[in-house]
């Protein structure tokens, strides 16, 4: 990834054009600090800052970047940007933290040379001596009188932006991309049982398909992970693996390209499994060491049916490696023993090793018998075993699937149970739920709730509880509307 444009490019176009517009402002800030105003870079990124900002503009009347809670926000819409990465915007926001500088307003007819004036501007001020009265002042002076600094004091949390009819409709598409993607892990299991060429064409629509939702809504697609006993566990446990690489691959700021390469790999990681006895896979009791013996093939028999049965290209030689490195750890322990060079694992295989075995652990399915809470997954993998994995990528799942994992069964102070729909970005502790029941019984129909909004802060987060101690299967309440 060389550029901003690999960060964003082919997601959602709006998305796509915020998420551009803040790293190109931080860009230029760190830029105009160490180039003069005529230097050939600086000018071309000042002209493209300028035409997406007209174009955003004209769009929403005016440009407003506001940070709040190390949030960034534009426009008061929340936008997921890594205040850490290419445009070094940290560094800046450290600095405007210390001047109580919460953001910028761009008001009126903006030209181009006002622009350039604003940026060298905002570098010259240094974060002792000077205070917002002062930047104020120098403002009008410079004759910005269309750009305003605003304050962190004022700073207030936008209003949400998606709508409880929004939210609704984003889980029944949810449930048809989800659905679509476990047709296709069965159908391509079947063509490889019978040695046919897997359909590649339809297995990339159905990848692209959860991309664009994840980059969209991925907490209806999360909710989806967390059923967990769907009949055949095989097909189920590709397509969460599949969703929570991407959701992984999509804060990490992977482009499309590459987002459809992890994608794949990701949806193919056990295919090998499919060449492996019924009844090893199906085994209700624990494994024997023969059985460990016949598991830890699946790896090679998976890389070698990828590459046998899909045309050589990107797509095939990135599943190919994932299948064949997905249990082989940071210290190369693991499965199978490389006897060749050993090279660690890429960027792709490091990701699916943690949502497999995030998966597979509150499954409680083939490897493990019982399945366990995720709170204490996390735990394990973070202290058990650290050694397998990324200890950076951990964190960014971890953040992911949050205190409170969608589809969570809860217990809330008010002595209800309501299941977890979303976290809240800006409170995780306070996430958006569906109430469904209290000490008197289920509701007959359910009441969606949002405990970071006034109306239900008297409402909070007790526990996680196990619905099958209260005889509740979990996926009537995550497939009904």
């Amino acid at each position: 990834m060389n550029s901003t444009t690999n960060l964003t490019e082919n997601r959602n176009p709006a998305a796509q054009n915020e998420i551009k517009l803040l790293y190109d402002f931080f860009g230029l800030l760190k830029t105009a600090r160490i180039v003069s105003e005529n230097n050939a870079t600086y000018v071309s990124k000042l002209l493209n800052f300028f035409k997406l900002f007209q174009v955003l503009k004209q769009e929403h009347d005016g440009i407003t970047f506001k940070i709040i809670s190390d949030h960034f926000f534009l426009n008061d819409k929340l936008v997921h940007f890594d205040d850490k990465g290419l445009s070094g915007a940290g560094g800046v926001v450290s600095e405007w933290k210390i001047l109580g500088i919460g953001g910028v307003r761009f008001a009126g007819e903006i030209t181009l040379d006002e622009l350039g004036k604003f940026f060298r501007f905002m570098t010259a001020i240094k974060p002792v001596g000077e205070n917002l009265d002062t930047i104020h002042e120098d403002l009008k002076t410079h004759d910005l009188v269309n750009i305003e600094i605003l304050s962190s004091e004022d700073m207030e949390e936008p209003t949400p932006e998606i709508s409880e009819e929004a939210r609704h409709r984003f889980r029944k598409m949810a449930r048809v991309t989800f659905f679509r993607a476990m047709s296709v892990v069965e159908e391509t299991l079947v063509d490889t049982v019978h040695d046919k060429e897997i359909n590649i064409a339809k297995t990339k629509r159905v990848v692209h398909g959860l991309i664009d939702h994840v980059t969209r809504d991925e907490s209806s697609l999360l909710e989806l992970t967390a059923i967990k006993d769907f009949d055949d566990y095989t097909y189920a446990h590709s397509t969460n693996v599949c969703v929570y690489a991407l959701t992984v691959g999509v804060r990490l700021g992977l482009d499309r390209p590459r987002l459809s390469q992890l994608g794949m790999a990701a949806l193919f990681h056990d295919l090998g499994k499919i060449k492996l006895p019924a009844d090893l896979i199906r085994k209700p009791d624990a494994f024997d060491e023969n059985d460990w013996v016949q598991m830890q093939l699946h790896p090679a028999l998976g890389a070698k049916t990828i590459l046998r049965n899909l045309k050589f290209d990107a797509h095939a030689a990135r599943a190919a490696r994932g299948a064949m490195e997905h249990h082989i750890n940071s210290d190369f322990t693991g499965y199978p023993q490389l006897r060749l060079e050993k090279r660690p694992p890429n960027l792709f295989t490091k990701i699916i090793t943690i949502v497999d075995t995030f998966d597979a652990l509150t499954s409680g399915r083939v490897y493990i018998k019982k399945k366990i809470e995720p709170d204490e997954v996390f735990k394990k993998m973070r202290f058990q075993m650290q050694v397998k994995f990324n200890t950076f990528l951990l964190k960014i799942f971890n953040d992911i699937i949050g205190i409170y994992p969608a589809g969570s069964l809860v217990l809330l102070s008010s002595n209800e149970i309501a299941m977890i729909l979303t976290n809240n970005d800006t409170d995780k502790a306070r996430p958006l739920v569906k109430i469904i029941g209290d000490r008197d019984g289920l509701f007959a129909k359910p009441t969606w709730a949002d405990l970071a909004s006034e109306e239900h802060r008297h409402r909070r987060v007790i526990r996680i509880i196990d619905p099958e101690r209260y005889g509740i299967d979990i996926k009537n309440y995550i497939l009904e509307d």
